[in-house]
């Protein structure tokens, strides 16, 4: 049995930059059982008493064509890497966080720097604690909301993510050629640089909102 842990805290830096609406703190200390076929990336995980957030997972087998999954892991305190196989039929124990959403100022420096919308503090952390495929960094926006993962009150923030949708201008979208007539999606790009494929009726101007989880087009805004 491996039990979920957290990481460590990351500094905070008062804030000049000026007041945005206040976002709401969800919390919850439930915890909850998963194998690791549905281990993620930001699970934060207490591998033989040393707490360890999970970066990667490989599918593979044995010589006896057992299933195994390997996942990655980084240590919540050193940022260590480390790899270590599961079982299919093996139970990881994983803690709810406390969820609190912050708003999204810039990157520097291998850091995202973020504002804590109750106290008005910014929080810098790695770009390596996104959660998610990295590519998906490419949806990221000033001024977006997106959510941190904490264990309170110590040792504080050990992760972030995107929001489940967010809504994009459309910077423009790809012609329709001839051989692709019957085609209902075209390549659009976003005013931020990002990719999406759109249905053939939305025009470069129109917002739009993008299912962030699966990267798609979800609708008009």
């Amino acid at each position: 049995m491996f039990r979920i842990a957290a990481l460590s805290r990351i500094p905070h830096i008062r804030c000049q930059m000026v007041r945005l609406p206040t976002l709401p703190l969800i919390s919850s200390s439930r915890w909850y059982q998963v194998s690791p076929n549905s281990a993620r990336p930001g699970m934060v995980i207490d591998l033989n008493g040393s707490p360890q957030i999970v970066v990667a997972k490989d599918h593979g087998g044995t010589g006896r064509g057992q299933a195994v999954i390997k996942l990655t892991f980084k240590h919540a305190v050193t940022g260590a890497r480390s790899q270590e196989r599961f079982r299919s039929n093996d139970s990881l124990e994983v803690m709810l966080l406390v969820q609190k959403e912050y708003q999204f100022l810039y990157a520097a420096d291998g850091k995202a720097h973020l504002m804590d919308m109750q106290t008005f503090e910014e929080l810098a952390m790695d770009m390596d604690a996104f959660e998610g495929d990295k590519d998906k960094m490419a949806f990221l926006e000033d001024g977006m909301a997106v959510t941190v993962q904490a264990l309170e009150p110590e040792p504080g923030a050990i992760s972030w993510r995107l929001p489940l949708k967010h809504s994009y201008k459309v910077k423009s979208v790809e012609s329709r050629v001839a051989r692709d007539k019957g085609a209902t999606y075209l390549p659009a790009t976003l005013e931020n640089g990002a990719r999406v494929s759109v249905p053939d009726f939305v025009k470069p101007g129109e917002t739009i909102v993008v299912d962030l989880e699966n990267a798609i087009y979800a609708g008009r805004a």
